[in-house]
C-alpha cells in the first residue's frame, strides 16, 4: 500500500506544477519584501485558456484591432474566440468614404457599425482617429462618438469660424420668442452678440442688413421683460428690447459646429 502511494505522489507533483488553477476567492500575496508579494512565470501569452498578466492588459492587443483598410473591415483578435454580447473592441480608423461600414471580426460577420439604430457612414470617420466599439449581438455599436469632427454648415449657413455658422440674410419680423422657436425648429438657434458682431465685422461673409436695423440675439439684459437687440447702425451697437407686444424685429440663427 505505501509503495502505491508514493507511486502516485511522485506522478501528480509534476502535473500540478503544470496546472491552471481557478477559485472563487481573492489571492492575497504576503511578504515584508515587494519581491516575495508577486507572481512570476508567467508567459505573455493571448490564448484563450491563459492567464491574462498585467503586460497583455497594458498593451491592448486584446482588444486593439490594427491594419483595417476602407469601408469593409476585417481583422483578427488574439485570443478571442466567442463574440459575446459587451464585446469591446478599439479600432484605428483608416481612410474610409461615404457609405456604411462593416467589420469582419475573427470570421465571424461582417456586423454593421452602429450609432443606436442608424448606420455609421464612412465620411464621419476621421482617418487616424481611435474607434471605440461595443458588440451588441448584432452590431458593433459606436460609443464615442465623433466628437473631434467639426461639423459642416447647413445649407443657406456660412462659416463663421471653426465654431459657428451664420446665416448671411436677415429673417423677417417677429416677437423674441417666436424667432428663438423658429430658429430651434430648424435645427440651429438665436445668434449670440458676440456671433452676430463677428459675423457682421467679417465682410467677406457677405452677411446683409446687420446695421440696418435691430436684430434679437439670444443674450439676455438686466431689465425685466426685455433682451438684448443689435446691429442699428454699427456693428457695435447694443441695445434692449421689450420681448413681446409690438416689438417684431429681424433676425438670424447660427449653429454650433
Amino acid at each position: 500500500m505505501t509503495k502505491w502511494l508514493h507511486t502516485l505522489l511522485a506522478m501528480a507533483v509534476p502535473c500540478s506544477l503544470l496546472a491552471q488553477v481557478h477559485v472563487d476567492l481573492p489571492i492575497i500575496l504576503t511578504g515584508a519584501d515587494p519581491m516575495d508579494r508577486q507572481v512570476t512565470g508567467l508567459p505573455l501569452s493571448t490564448g484563450s485558456g491563459d492567464a491574462l498578466t498585467a503586460g497583455v492588459a497594458q498593451s491592448g492587443i486584446l482588444h486593439s484591432i490594427t491594419g483595417v483598410t476602407g469601408n469593409d473591415w476585417a481583422a483578427t483578435i488574439p485570443g478571442t474566440t466567442d463574440l459575446a454580447i459587451g464585446l469591446h473592441v478599439v479600432v484605428r480608423s483608416p481612410v474610409t468614404s461615404t457609405g456604411p461600414v462593416t467589420l469582419i471580426l475573427n470570421g465571424q460577420g461582417p456586423f454593421g457599425l452602429m450609432r443606436g439604430s442608424l448606420p455609421v457612414d464612412g465620411a464621419e470617420l476621421v482617418t487616424g482617429s481611435m474607434v471605440s466599439l461595443i458588440f451588441d449581438g448584432a452590431a458593433m455599436q459606436l460609443i464615442n462618438g465623433v466628437h473631434d469632427r467639426i461639423r459642416s454648415c447647413p445649407t443657406g449657413m456660412v462659416a463663421a469660424s471653426a465654431q459657428f455658422c451664420i446665416e448671411p440674410g436677415q429673417r423677417s419680423g417677429v416677437d423674441f420668442f417666436m424667432a428663438s422657436v423658429t430658429c430651434a425648429s430648424a435645427g440651429r438657434r438665436l445668434c449670440t452678440w458676440s456671433e452676430f458682431y463677428l459675423g457682421c465685422a467679417n465682410g467677406a461673409l457677405g452677411l446683409t442688413g446687420t446695421v440696418d436695423n435691430w436684430e434679437w440675439t439670444n443674450n439676455t439684459s438686466n431689465e425685466d421683460n426685455s433682451v438684448r437687440v443689435v446691429g442699428q447702425g454699427t456693428c457695435m451697437a447694443t441695445g434692449t428690447w421689450p420681448a413681446t407686444g409690438n416689438a417684431p424685429l429681424q433676425y438670424r440663427c447660427c449653429y454650433s459646429r
